[in-house]
């Protein structure tokens, strides 16, 4: 019942913001498609919890489907609706009585002029007239005289008339000539008008490709800037990566004069050593270029140890070198040292040294990760921060317990 209530609460909601919405934007949408929405939905809300109980991809794909397909049902009917409303309204048009069409008038000129020539022309009574007063042989003397009392009497009434017509046709003239000036006004006005706005038009859109050319101008400048800066910024990584192929050559070079100095020095150094015939010989070169010469102490020590390998005192010479190795940083040439002297017969023989060099190995590989991690890895041992030596003894402490 609660999820009935909530989802009824929710369509209420959602119908209310789409008819909201329709007024907004000036859509049309009838009360009856509002009903059929809520409907639909409903329905739509009932199938997609009948489908599946859970809510997986084809669930989506299903409900997705639904909604579309009342989506167009809703908009359907609809339309439907409103073009029934518009057939009923031009039906409603179309039975509606006609205005009867004003009849057209006469024009007052045509009426003058046509009164007019029926007062210069004689009627059929007056014609009937002349013949009666015809004279005759017996009556000339009497008819004389009312007949001339009768001319006397209509030419000037007939002269009034006629001058009278001829005003009327005046001023209809008049009038005619007027409301054809006044026409010609308003037509001369509205040409006026019409060139007027052309001209405005014409102005505007001369004013809008002038703003069109001034916005192609700065985009072509700004176009161009870009590209001159692309090609500055080209040029200069072109010069940075030259500069860098000829520092990379140049260092490739000084490494291999150097590697060839060092070749150099090597064979002098072991020319001299072997002309040492005893190990305490190779051990006193070693403790004096310790401090001036570490190089040439790590070699007279490998020395030793490949000359005097079954001696007892090896052991201490491989933790020798190794403290010296640790001293100038380096830490994979410690561990390299301590795993090819577990190899060594008299290391192989000793349990302890065994353990101890293996001790060594595993430390010196904790200490190497540490100092990776705080990107450290050119620290020498005696000169490793605190705070760094506290967290590899932690480190180291812990994966001995788990060895163990």
């Amino acid at each position: 019942m609660t999820f009935v209530l909530i989802t009824g609460s929710i369509m209420a909601i959602s119908i209310f913001l789409i008819y909201r919405l329709c007024r907004y934007f000036g859509i049309e949408m009838k009360w009856t498609s509002l009903v059929l929405c809520a409907v639909m939905a409903f329905v739509v809300n009932g199938m997609a919890i009948t489908m599946s109980p859970f809510l997986d991809r084809g669930h989506y794909l299903r409900l997705g489907i639904l909604v579309v397909t009342a989506a167009a049902v809703v908009t359907l009917f609809n339309e439907r609706m409103l073009r029934r409303e518009e057939a009923l309204a031009g039906h409603h048009c179309a039975v509606l009585p006609t205005a009867e069409l004003p009849v057209e008038e006469d024009s007052p000129v045509e009426d003058t002029i046509l009164q007019a020539r029926r007062q210069d022309s004689p009627t059929v009574a007056e014609e009937s007239a002349k013949e009666t007063v015809t004279p005759t042989d017996n009556t000339t003397e009497k008819t004389d005289v009312p007949v001339a009392a009768i001319s006397a009497t209509a030419k000037p009434q007939e002269n009034n008339e006629a001058e009278k017509a001829v005003a009327e046709a005046r001023l209809a003239a008049q009038a005619i000539a007027d409301k054809k000036a006044k026409q010609d006004a308003e037509k001369a006005q509205k040409e006026a008008e019409a060139a007027a706005e052309a001209e405005a038009k014409a102005k505007k859109a001369a004013q809008e490709r002038a703003a069109q050319k001034k916005r192609e101008e700065a985009a072509r400048k700004k176009a161009e800037a870009v590209a001159k800066k692309q090609a500055a910024a080209k040029a200069k990584a072109e010069a940075a990566e030259k500069a860098r192929q000829e520092a990379a050559a140049k260092k490739a070079q000084q490494e291999k004069e150097l590697a060839e100095k060092q070749k150099v020095h090597e064979q002098k150094l072991k020319q001299e050593l072997s002309s040492m015939d005893s190990l305490d010989a190779i051990l006193d070169f070693a403790y004096e270029t310790k401090d001036t010469q570490p190089k040439d102490a790590i070699f007279a020590y490998r020395e030793a140890i490949t000359r005097y390998g079954d001696d007892d005192y090896t052991p201490f010479l491989i933790i020798e070198l190794g403290n010296l190795y640790k001293e100038q940083a380096n830490y994979r040439g410690a561990i390299a040292t301590y795993k090819q002297a577990l190899d060594m017969p008299i290391i192989a023989r000793n349990d302890t040294m065994r353990q101890e060099f293996t001790k060594n190995i595993h430390y010196l590989g904790t200490v190497q990760d540490i100092l990776a991690k705080h990107a450290a890895l050119s620290t020498p041992f005696p000169q490793i921060p605190g705070n760094i030596m506290q967290e590899i003894e932690t480190e180291f402490q812990a994966h001995s317990d788990s060895a163990k």
